[in-house]
This record gives structure tokens, sequence and C-alpha cells, in this order.
């Protein structure tokens, strides 16, 4: 292996930074836009949804995909590749004439979901290995920083220039983003020119995922025994029944056997659990701080996310700490101490859950952190354990199966909040019941870090 250059390091890792804010930033600054879409277009809720949704599955399959042939044809190629579809999607949004063609910009733009695991391989590959942890904090990161400047900004903009201008203000900072990649971000050295891509596969697990996400997305709205979901749940079973049978079967299968030692297995088993419990902890606190007492503090929606920055906060300043002591302490030891620590904060703000919006944020600000201490071991784990030439390939796959807990998770919390309720609000029950499986969840996850070979620590 070469000597790596610092320099590049220091130089490249703002970059790669920007693009994982760009996409969350954008994301989250969408959500205040949804009703004056819904109004412009004269679209029912259930509908504007799907803005979400096909963004959602389309980012999701393309994260495994793109990172797929990025150790086939360069990285740096796939980077740049997802980045002006991005960009480009970004310029078609702000001018969609109708609904049906801001979907399709929208399902566009979801291959820029694509760039968070080209992005980790890229800094696992091309730098020192006592600065690649911390650049991988830093990018995880930035996830919050486009988060708290998102909302209010994205309302912001949206109330006074319109919903247009939300993607107008950010398509020329993408432009330069992609000269800016171009220019200075180098390709990778670990290319398989020899792979082939599995042209069966491919389609065969994008089939599963696309009927098995849209279930999942429209599922309350369609009903959960409606014809539509009950055909699109088997579909999925059946797609993944012939997707497992024919990778087990192929030559070239589109994820190899081989890829799957115990820390992959443990890092994306975990990363799946974690964001299951993040959303339900995201969407059962949502709900806590907005509905009307006695049931919930009664905050309006733009203070209650004013309220929740400071989980941002302790999540953004976390994060590229905990890229700095993993080599001292080692990705299992900081993952074990991650867990823990959400696992206290999350108990405390269980057990003061009605004493004051002041002891739930303090509690669950404890929880962000250790939840970001994990997150960032996770991805570590993950980059400091896969073949170099096989980094595209797991980084996407963490990617997929973290979006996959991410969308499960919604339907279950919701569905616990609609059995306890009190009247039109959820019950106690209901929320103590979501934050104990939130609890639960981290402590799953203990399991495959046990199991998991430490490769971090020096």
């Amino acid at each position: 292996m070469k000597d790596y250059d610092v320099k590049y390091a220091w130089r490249v890792t703002p970059l790669l930074s920007l693009a994982s804010l760009l996409v969350l930033y954008t994301e989250a600054m969408l959500i205040p836009s949804l009703p004056y879409i819904q109004q412009e277009f004269n679209i029912t809720q259930a509908d504007v949804s799907w803005i979400l949704t096909a963004y959602l599955i389309t980012g999701t399959i393309c994260a495994l995909i793109f990172g797929t042939l990025g150790d086939m044809y360069g990285k740096k190629k796939l980077l740049l590749t997802a980045l002006s579809l991005y960009t480009l999607a970004l310029v078609l949004n702000g001018y969609a004439p109708t609904f049906r063609a801001l979907l399709l910009s929208r399902a566009v733009q979801g291959v820029g979901m694509a760039m968070l695991p080209l992005a980790y391989s890229l800094v696992r590959e091309q730098f020192p290995r006592r600065l690649a942890p911390m650049a991988q904090g830093l990018i995880s990161a930035m996830n919050g920083v486009g988060i708290i400047i998102a909302f209010p900004v994205g309302a912001w903009i949206a109330q006074n220039y319109g919903w247009r201008a939300t993607f107008h203000t950010v398509a020329p900072f993408a432009i330069l983003l992609v000269v800016l990649i171009a220019l200075y971000v180098r390709e990778s050295r670990f290319i398989q020119h020899d792979k082939r891509i599995d042209l069966a596969g491919v389609p065969l697990f994008a089939a599963f995922l696309v009927s098995f996400l849209i279930a999942l997305s429209k599922g309350s709205q369609w009903g959960w025994t409606s014809e539509k979901v009950i055909f699109l749940i088997t579909f999925s079973a059946v797609s993944l029944f012939a997707f497992l049978f024919h990778e087990a079967k192929t030559e070239h299968p589109f994820i190899p056997r081989e890829v799957f030692n115990r820390n992959v297995k443990a890092a994306v088993f975990a990363t799946f659990v974690v964001a299951f419990a993040f959303q339900i902890n995201s969407l059962t606190l949502t709900y806590l701080l907005q509905m009307p007492e006695p049931h919930g503090y009664g905050l309006p929606v733009f203070k209650a996310g004013l309220y929740m920055t400071p989980l941002v906060l302790t999540y953004l300043i976390a994060a590229p700490i905990a890229g700095r002591v993993i080599l001292r302490v080692g990705a299992k030891t900081l993952s074990v101490f991650g867990i823990l620590t959400a696992v206290l904060g999350y108990s405390l703000a269980v057990l003061h859950l009605y004493d004051g919006v002041t002891y739930v944020l303090g509690f669950m600000s404890v929880g962000s952190m250790g939840m970001a201490l994990l997150n960032v071991s996770l991805i570590n784990l993950l980059t400091f354990s896969a073949p170099r030439e096989r980094l595209g390939l797991t980084t996407g796959l963490f990617t997929t199966f973290r979006n996959i807990g991410s969308s499960i998770a919604p339907p279950v919390g919701g569905a616990i909040l609609t059995i306890y309720r009190t009247g039109t609000a959820p019950s106690p029950t209901a929320y103590y019941v979501n934050f104990s499986i939130v609890i639960a969840m981290f402590l799953i996850v203990l399991i495959p870090i046990f199991f998991a070979e430490e490769v971090m620590k020096d």
C-alpha cells in the first residue's frame, strides 16, 4: 500500500462532508414545503406523501447498486454520477410543471442517497488510518447540521418565496460541489475491472425492495389488510425468495457471500436495529411534544422543532469526537459505551416523561450522544473489516439496511400510538411502550457487537 497523503485527506474531508450535508439539508428543508405543494397541485395529503416515498425507494436501491458499480468502475466516477443526477433533479424539481413531473424528478433525486456510502468508501480507501475515523465522524455529523439548518430555513423560504425556491437556492451549491469533487477528489485505487454485473440478481433485489417499501410506506393509508398491501407483501416475499435462490446458484452473485465476515454482519444488523429505534424515538417524541396537555406538552410544530435542536447539537458534537477516540479505545468498546449511554439517556427520559420538557429533552440528548458514538463505531467497524475491493458494496449494503430499518419503524410506532389512545390523543401507555422498544433495540445491538472482532484499536 502506498503512503497516504495527509494534506489530501484534510482537503477532501470538507467536500465529502458537504455532500452529506447537501442531501440531509435538502430532504429536511422539503418537509415544510409539502403543504404548499399539495395546495398548488390540488392533490390530497396521501398523494403528496409520494414525494417522500419516491425518493426513499430510489435511494435505497441506488445505495447498493451504485456502491457495487463503484467497486467495478471507480467510486469517484459513481459519486460524480450520483451527484450530477441529484443536481439535475434539484433543478427539475424547481420547475416541475405537474405533480407527476415532480414525482419523476424526486425519484431521480433519490440517487443522491448513494453518495454517502461512496464517500465512506473513499475515506477508508484513501485516508490515513488515524484520520479516516475522524473524517467519517465528520461526514456523519453533517447529517445533524443539515437538519438543524433546514427546518427553519426551509420554512422561511417556502413561506416567503414559495416551495420552488427551496430547490432553486440549493441547486447552485450542488453544481459547485460537482465541480470541486471532479477537480480535487482522486479515483479509487481498488477497482474490480473483471467483475460482472448480476443481470438477474439486480432486478430481483429491486423488485423485493420496491414492493416492500411501498407496502410499508402506504400500508396505513391503504389499510394493512387491503388487496394492494397484501399483493405487495406477497410479491416482495416471492421476489426475495427468488433472489436468494438465484444468489445461491449463480457464479457471480450481486451480493457475494464472502463479504459477510462477522464484523460486516454485526455492523449491518446493528445499523438496521439502530435505525428502527431512532425512527420510533423521533416519531414518539414528536407526538409527545405536540399533543395537547395532559397527554403531551402542547407545543406548536415550529417550537417543537426548535426544542429538539439540543438532540441534534449533541450528535453533531459527539460524532467527530468519536472519530478521534476510536483508535485509542477500539470500535467494540466505543460501541458498547455508546449503547449504554443511549440506554441510560432514554431510560431516564422515560422515568421523567411528564416532569417537564427540559428533563425529557435533556435526557434525550444523552441518548443522542450515545447514538452518535454507536453510529460512528459501526461505520468504522464495517469499513475497516470489509475487503478494499468490496467497500462500495458493503457500505451500500449498510445504507440499504439502515433505510429498511427506518421504513419499518413508522408503521410499528404508529400502530402503538393508535392502539393505546385516550380520546383523540395517544395515552401515556403508548409513549412508554414505544420508548421501551427503543431501549430494548439498543440492548439487542449488544449481541452482534459481542461477536464482532476488534479491528480499530492501535
